[in-house]
């Protein structure tokens, strides 16, 4: 019995020291802080750091990713924080501005030849009405005031290869310009200056039944031409005036000159006169005959002569005969034959003809020709082959007839 509550009494008191070991023990203020505590300050400044370390990412990853524009922005508060972080935002900000521009670049590109497209379609789209439009519009029939000034003169598409350099259409009743090429060129006009030798003589109301001797003084020294009117040969001025405008006989024309009140320099300061009235601003003369190269003039001005020239009786006459024969000083008889090879084949409708040549201002013609019932003056001037003023005529003439009438003034 005194062994079990030995045992009993044993047992208690282990228990009682056990628990006592276990109770926890009560808070002293003046217990120091223990050194565990500083674990989580430790734990603080790690986090500080992994958030300075996280832009830093955020911009590499903006290599892969150029088109997000913000990330230049948010680059710029990391690179304040460390020295290595602003290194490495300025790299990521400039690879990231070179994406954009490349970018920026091909969009505008795109933009732009997206907008030509759209633009030439446009232009396409339009060009028909442009040209309705034009052909609808009222045709001005008015003369030109100052011929010279001709720059615009309609070129159709179609239109015929000229031989001659300087080219001129003009419908002879309203002045309107149909056709040119370079039609203010100024160029030497050789024996066309015979037009306007027969104006000042006609104008001076003298008798043409009035006889005139071939002299010496008519000789051609400038170009040593040749001539079949020999010297002494009289012709009344009606036939001498025939003579130099149908088969352009030089010696006749000099002598008109020569028997003008006051002589060969009063005649050509009177032609002068002539085409200053007659508004040929880009013309002068130095000769009645046209073999000085310094008679020049202008497809433009030219035209206005023959337009004026036209309204001579005697000149239409005289131009458009084929033939006529003379009686030289030595008894024999002359014939002559026009210079104009379409005038003598008798199958255009012909009001006025005139050729010219000397070297300097190459194949010249002029005429008034009837096309679609209009009177059409025609202005070559420098054709170098011998039939290229001919056929410069002709292809001018065919390309008229193509065109519809309203367009020929």
């Amino acid at each position: 019995m005194n062994k079990v509550v030995a045992f009993l009494f044993g047992l208690i008191c282990f228990s009682s020291q056990s628990f006592a070991a276990t109770a926890p023990k009560p808070y002293v203020p003046d217990e120091p802080v223990p050194a565990a505590a500083s674990k989580p300050v430790l734990k603080k400044t790690i986090v500080v750091k992994r958030t300075v370390k996280t832009p830093i990412a955020t911009a590499k990853v903006s290599k892969t990713k150029p088109p997000v524009k913000p990330l230049v922005t948010k680059t710029a508060p990391v690179a304040k924080t460390t020295k290595a972080g602003k290194i490495k935002a300025t790299k990521n900000s400039t690879v990231t501005n070179m994406a954009l521009n490349s970018t920026q670049r091909l969009n505008k590109y795109s933009r732009v030849q997206k907008n030509k497209s759209h633009q030439l379609a446009q232009h396409v789209d339009a060009k028909p009405a442009r040209i309705a439009s034009r052909s609808a519009a009222p045709v001005n029939t008015t003369p030109a005031a100052n011929p010279t000034r001709v720059t615009n003169i309609p070129l159709t598409s179609g239109s015929p290869f000229l031989d001659s350099s300087s080219a001129l259409v003009m419908n002879a009743n309203t002045g309107r310009m149909i056709y040119g090429k370079n039609a203010a060129r100024r160029t030497p006009i050789a024996s066309i200056t015979k037009l306007m030798t027969s104006m000042v003589v006609l104008d001076a109301k003298l008798s043409m039944d009035q006889p005139i001797t071939i002299s010496d003084a008519d000789v051609d020294r400038v170009k040593k031409s040749s001539s079949r009117l020999e010297v002494g040969t009289t012709l009344s001025r009606y036939d001498t005036m025939w003579l130099a405008l149908m088969s352009s006989e030089n010696r006749a024309a000099h002598s008109l000159a020569r028997t003008y009140p006051g002589g060969t320099s009063a005649f050509v300061a009177a032609m002068n006169r002539k085409a200053r009235s007659l508004g040929m601003n880009h013309t002068v003369f130095y000769d009645p005959t046209g073999l000085n190269k310094d008679n020049t003039s202008t497809a433009a001005d030219l035209a206005l002569m023959v337009q004026a020239a036209y309204r001579y009786p005697q000149i239409r006459q005289f131009t458009t005969s084929t033939d006529h024969d003379i009686i030289s000083a030595s008894g024999r008889q002359l014939h002559y034959k026009n210079s104009n090879a379409l005038v003598r084949e008798g199958v255009w409708d012909i009001q006025l003809s005139k050729t010219g040549y000397i070297k300097e201002a190459g194949r010249c013609l002029v005429m008034v020709a009837e096309v679609q019932s209009k009177p059409m003056v025609m202005v070559f001037l420098d054709a170098g082959a011998t039939s290229g003023r001919i056929s410069d005529a002709r292809n001018i003439k065919t390309w008229l007839e193509r065109q519809p009438t309203n367009q020929l003034g």
